[in-house]
């Protein structure tokens, strides 16, 4: 069973919007990008985000595609479900494989990744950035230490079709 323990609950998932102390630097200067780059939207398309203005970052981000839920599903469940577009070449080296074209099933165990996939899910739901500090035990014994920010991202203003997100470990 996957345990998942936050650091610190007061910056753990509801920590956007406020001052993040406890995150780390790159995150926050993604938000603040996002931030900036939807203006009075509720949130920015991918082309308004240009590599070219965060390359130091680029190592940590990596880009999800929302797939729709009428896509085939391997659960069956009808749910949406998820895609690596792209990643970083850190994200890559975190998880030990290159997840470009991958989804979240394809990460190391099952446990993390329909722990990823539940998060994932729940930034549609609330439509809104989620950050996480996060302590994972798996049972295959792999133990991830992390901070993570998923920043929705909508072609249409309106559906979420992509996640902008970072990862650094702690």
């Amino acid at each position: 069973m996957c345990s998942l323990q936050p650091v610190n609950l007061a910056l753990c998932g509801r920590c956007i919007g406020r001052t993040l102390p406890g995150c780390d630097s790159g995150l926050r200067r993604l938000y603040n990008y996002w931030d900036a780059k939807r203006g009075e939207r509720e949130f920015p398309a991918r082309a308004d985000i240009d590599p070219l203005d965060l390359p130091a970052l680029l190592p940590n981000i990596f880009l999800v595609d929302v797939l729709p839920a009428d896509a085939p599903d391997q659960n069956g469940t009808g749910q949406p479900q998820f895609r690596y577009r792209l990643a970083g070449t850190r994200v890559d080296e975190i998880h030990g494989q290159s997840l470009t074209g991958k989804m979240p099933s394809d990460i190391k165990t099952a446990e993390i990744a329909n722990e990823v996939e539940s998060q994932y899910r729940q930034v549609l739901v609330d439509r809104r950035p989620r950050c996480d500090h996060v302590v994972l035990l798996a049972r295959d014994h792999s133990f991830w230490h992390y901070e993570r920010l998923i920043l929705p991202l909508s072609e249409d203003g309106v559906s979420i079709n992509m996640l902008l997100c970072a990862i650094y470990l702690t």
